[in-house]
């Protein structure tokens, strides 16, 4: 199973090294921010980004290319997260440029699928999480999607619905699958080692998102040795 360990804006120099070392032999996908992208290099580890441009290049201060970042060693990107959403108000075509830079520079995208507690409770066609695959570019040959529901996000004493989340998997794959796209499906929101064994019975999870579970050793460790 696949686990992606989020840092989001957390860790100093200092700190960092030291989760380098501790995740150094771990077969995991990391994703730091991008000042210590060069601190994650030669371990068992796979080296992720948090986020990209959705421009190629040119005069956007402040901006990382998807070019930049592959020439870094990253693998992956994150893209489509629910904070991208609501912090700096990123929309399904910003995601859809930014996979396709991603895409276009031999990255994976991580793409985030996102539902809000009035979708759980009223969108019984999960039109929000169908308008959210549109997004993917065509001719995409393989993606990770993460289904992260925003209520979840963060919160380690969530009740799980298996079953929706069941069909919520089913809904994304069966649309991955009429269009020939490679994909892998991985849930996050709310894990912690109280719930890992739990969230491990999703009927075709292939692996797990951690933000803050990811940031405490402990609790990373117990996670990490859950799915192997």
């Amino acid at each position: 199973m696949k686990l992606i360990l989020n840092l989001k804006m957390n860790l100093t120099k200092d700190s960092i090294l030291a989760y380098e070392a501790f995740i150094h032999d771990k077969n995991v996908i990391v994703l730091p921010q991008y000042p210590y992208l060069l601190f994650f290099s030669r371990g068992s580890y796979a080296l992720g980004s948090q986020d990209v441009s959705k421009f190629a290049k040119g005069s956007y201060t402040g901006e990382v290319c998807a070019k930049g970042l592959k020439a870094l060693g990253v693998q992956y990107v994150l893209i489509g997260h629910s904070e991208r959403k609501e912090h700096f108000h990123e929309t399904g075509i910003d995601f859809k440029m930014k996979m396709e830079n991603t895409i276009a520079n031999g990255m994976i995208p991580i793409y985030c699928i996102n539902e809000t507690m009035e979708a759980y409770q009223q969108d019984k066609e999960m039109k929000q999480i169908e308008e959210q695959l549109e997004m993917i570019p065509s001719g995409t040959s393989y993606l990770i999607i993460a289904f992260e529901p925003t209520y979840l996000i963060g919160n380690e004493q969530a009740t799980f619905d298996i079953t929706h989340i069941e069909s919520v998997f089913l809904k994304i794959k069966d649309y991955l699958m009429e269009r020939n796209i490679n994909h892998s499906i991985i849930y996050g929101g709310g894990i912690s080692p109280n719930n890992i064994e739990l969230l491990k019975t999703i009927n075709g999870v292939e692996g797990f998102i951690l933000s803050s579970s990811a940031l405490e050793k402990e609790k990373l460790e117990f996670i990490y040795n859950s799915i192997q």
